[in-house]
């Protein structure tokens, strides 16, 4: 069994963090452990350190990390480096959510010693009925399209 530490980067992210949240919280993960869940919130001006202190108070694994300015995304997951101790890292956008398998289902490659990173197909929420929907589902049908050829995550990213 995998032990895994959770990265989110957060910036003003106060209306999505706790949909992600749940999300990661609610796993179905036979392949893994969750063991700690990082949320750096990187000189953030809305209520998103507020939201992420509650779930710091309701499970033990969820930590706050807070940068008081905002440095940028590869400070914030240096930081969360630097904390991490787990056999696999994964590194979450704070903007999405998750599937109940999600987690174990890009664990599993990780069984052949020779995979050292994985990544996550994203799905748009929009409906595809107005234009701006469509748009939205086709720019990301297109993008898994070319990651299939040439990878390119930075969505859902578990790496050892």
């Amino acid at each position: 069994m995998f032990n895994l530490n959770i990265g989110i980067m957060a910036y003003n992210e106060e209306a999505n963090i706790g949909r992600l949240l749940d999300s990661l919280l609610a796993q179905r993960a036979a392949l893994c452990s969750i063991n700690e869940i990082y949320v750096v919130a990187s000189g953030c001006t809305d209520d998103t350190e507020t939201v992420v202190e509650e779930y710091t108070r309701r499970d033990k694994r969820v930590k706050l990390l807070i940068q008081k300015e905002r440095e940028g995304k590869a400070s914030a997951i240096n930081l969360f480096l630097s904390k991490a101790k787990g056999d696999i890292l994964i590194l979450a956008g704070a903007d999405t959510a998750l599937e109940k398998n999600t987690i174990d289902n890009l664990v599993k490659p990780f069984s052949e010693p020779t995979i050292g990173m994985t990544g996550g197909h994203p799905i748009p929420v929009d409906s595809a009925d107005n234009f701006i929907g469509f748009t939205v589902n086709l720019l990301w049908r297109m993008h898994h399209r070319v990651a299939l050829e040439h990878p390119k995550m930075g969505e859902l990213v578990a790496f050892r």
